[in-house]
């Protein structure tokens, strides 16, 4: 308990908890003007969350470390609902993790069911993905597991054994080995991005059959680790094996039916290599305790138009930041600009931040209940989502 003397009376404010994360009420009826390139302020820094609206509802939470909030925020001028989710995993035993939620990547769900598949106290929708076939866009890990490449060289936020977070924009590397002389470079991995001068290779994860191409590349069939069979078209992907995608100048008459194929596979830069879950996002929120956005091919409309937002950041401390902003509703929230966004995540004192995911698969569960509002009533299906679970010690 905190006992504070103001104006000559006493209030009792309860902490949800304490340690590096104080959740403080600030009595401000004006937002703070944040300029791009300005460090994170001394009270953010030494990891205190400030809010200015009293609608900052204080809410029990199951686990040590885990509190959400929702507040009503006026960004420039228009109503944003918005919800936070602070998790500090030094105060509680947790797990934070990415989830497809399926062998497969492309079987997209509600977060409210990743959420209930996971047993998950909080979850919040990830990674941008394809509609027409739900694989995701961008760096994903499972479990130490590289699932997917990067699209774009755009952020991904990296989660160590120790909960511990990286951001920044790691890249793929390796080699696929066929036969005994020819050795291609890997350029990515089950992401419909090809190169001109390496190879993309496709798992049974990403789903029945390879993405159609031009016939300027071929689909190499790799089974039992050999070379199957050889198509200028999309292929059926063999269970437990793989597809090789490679331009087809660098392969012709240089490979033979059942040649032998391997590959290697590594991320960088080297820290990378201890990442056990990973979601891809973009841009850049802020980078290094200052507002930072990047453009990785995102359009000006996606930037500039207020929208549903996720986002997510860690404080320098090492407090995890979820947030959810509503949008398209005139009058009640009408969302947040990616400036907007930024500011917002600056002001809860991420000191890393960037976005995810937005428009129809905004969304946030806690506790089992879907506490935002989606566009989509009970939530829009998407390809995976970043869920907070009880540690369960064996």
């Amino acid at each position: 308990m905190l006992l504070l003397d103001f104006m000559g009376k006493k209030f009792v404010f309860k902490l949800i908890y304490t340690g590096l994360v104080s959740v403080l009420i600030c009595l401000m009826s004006t937002e703070k003007s944040v300029v791009f390139g300005q460090s994170v302020s001394a009270e953010n820094k030494d990891m205190t969350i400030c809010f200015n609206n009293l609608e900052f509802e204080q809410i029990e939470t199951p686990l040590k470390g885990i509190a959400h909030k929702k507040v009503k925020r006026w960004l420039n001028g228009k109503p944003a609902i918005v919800n936070i989710i602070t998790v500090n995993p030094q105060l509680g035993d947790v797990v934070i993790k990415a989830t497809y939620g399926e062998y497969y990547l492309h079987n997209v769900k509600k977060v409210k069911d990743f959420a209930a598949a996971e047993n998950a106290i909080a979850a919040i929708n990830a990674s941008f993905f394809k509609p027409d076939i739900g694989v995701p866009l961008g760096v994903s890990i499972i479990d130490g597991e590289i699932m997917t490449g990067p699209v774009y060289n755009r952020v991904v936020l990296g989660i160590d054994e120790k909960n511990e977070f990286l951001m920044e924009k790691p890249d793929i590397s390796g080699e696929v080995i066929i036969g005994e002389n020819l050795i291609l470079s890997l350029y990515n991995f089950n992401q419909p991005v090809y190169s001109g001068f390496g190879c993309t290779i496709f798992t049974d994860r990403w789903g029945e059959k390879t993405p159609h191409t031009s016939t300027d590349y071929c689909h190499i069939v790799i089974a039992n680790g050999k070379i199957q069979l050889v198509k200028q078209s999309s292929v059926a992907i063999p269970d437990n094996g793989y597809v090789i995608v490679a331009p087809r100048w660098l392969i012709k008459d240089r490979m033979n039916h059942d040649d032998a194929v391997s590959y290697s596979m590594r991320m960088a830069p080297e820290g990378w290599s201890t990442v056990k879950y990973a979601v891809g996002g973009g841009p850049f929120l802020v980078r290094n305790g200052k507002i930072f956005i990047d453009d990785q091919k995102f359009t000006d409309k996606f930037l500039w138009t207020k929208e549903p937002r996720t986002a997510i950041g860690y404080s320098e401390a090492g407090t995890l930041i979820l947030v959810t902003v509503d949008g398209r509703k005139k009058g009640v929230s009408e969302g947040a600009t990616i400036t907007e966004l930024a500011h917002l995540m600056w002001e809860l004192g991420a000191y890393n931040a960037m976005n995810l995911d937005g428009g129809s698969s905004t969304q946030m569960v806690y506790k089992g209940e879907l506490v935002n509002m989606p566009t989509v009533k009970g939530g829009g299906k998407v390809t995976n989502a970043l869920v907070i679970t009880p540690a369960y010690k064996k």
